[in-house]
């Protein structure tokens, strides 16, 4: 379907790097929550948008996934996700998504979000997979309306398939969220060197995936920090902060393995689901 909005590669020169663009908006119709503007290009690929849900017939599920093998050197790729006002959207991927080596030049991902009133959005990709000589600059910045609410999940774990640990080059990763005024409500950003976490004999270095959750939104649509805190298992340690300015949690977790680091991002998923809601919702398979 042609969309109105710009193009948001409109003013980068594509050199010899490969670009994707994926704009999705989602609107309220009755009880139900559909796709409307729509924008894919390659490597990105959409599903039908799936209604999971019976007891919440407004919540949407979209899972996003790739018809390239992953990210490669010097890939620029851009996605914007909307949700119109009272509607409500779960946007996940199919799978982890692999870094590949990029011999110097960083592969860049940029997500831009919009949710509006009463609204919810549940965005939470697998994590990236980052192979040895893999650099990858991810930024995401959203908008949130003040009666909305905002699920974000971002994780990253390391790979050699030589199995002689290789590190990856360099994973760069910021978020910033504000209200519909520009005022900025939380920033979290960090800069990891693979060496650097190779060395490193103490803190996240024995851990396989490392994982960040955001919150965000209407308190009284929000579940509690105990609730939570409770996320952990005997794999996964999970640590919970009040971000500043009561927008909501940050959540922070090291697993042992993907198996640990999925339950933990599903526990967390279910629970801002039935905050929001009321209802827990069906397990999503992958």
């Amino acid at each position: 379907m042609t969309t109105h909005w710009p193009r948001l590669d409109a003013a980068r020169p594509l050199g010899a790097a490969r670009s994707g663009r994926l704009e999705l908006a989602f609107f309220r119709h009755g009880e139900r929550t559909r796709l409307g503007r729509q924008f894919v290009s390659y490597p990105f690929h959409v599903t039908r948008p799936f209604l999971l849900d019976a007891a919440i017939p407004s919540l949407s599920t979209v899972y996003l996934q790739s018809s390239s093998g992953g990210l490669y050197r010097a890939e620029d790729l851009a996605c914007r996700l909307a949700v119109g006002a009272k509607a409500a959207a779960h946007v996940t991927t199919q799978a982890a998504t692999v870094v590949h080596d990029c011999h110097g030049k960083p592969s860049r991902q940029h997500v831009s979000i919009a949710v509006d009133q009463g609204a919810f959005l549940a965005y939470t990709p697998d994590p990236l997979v980052l192979f040895p000589g893999a650099s990858c600059h991810a930024g995401l910045e959203a908008t949130l309306a003040a009666d909305a609410v905002m699920f974000l999940a971002d994780a990253f774990a390391s790979h050699d398939p030589t199995a002689v640990g290789r590190p990856f080059d360099r994973l760069r990763s910021d978020v910033a969220v504000r209200d519909p005024h520009g005022t900025l409500l939380i920033r979290d950003s960090f800069d990891i060197a693979g060496a650097t976490l190779r060395k490193s004999r103490a803190g996240i270095a024995g851990w396989a995936v490392i994982s960040n959750f955001f919150v965000l939104g209407d308190s009284g649509r929000l579940p509690g920090r105990d609730v939570l805190a409770d996320a952990a298992t005997a794999d996964a340690i999970v640590g919970v902060t009040a971000l500043p300015g009561k927008a909501g949690w940050g959540v922070r977790c090291l697993a042992r393995d993907a198996v640990a680091a999925r339950r933990v991002a599903d526990s967390l998923f279910a629970l801002c689901v039935e905050a929001a809601f009321g209802v827990r919702p069906a397990k999503r398979r992958k």
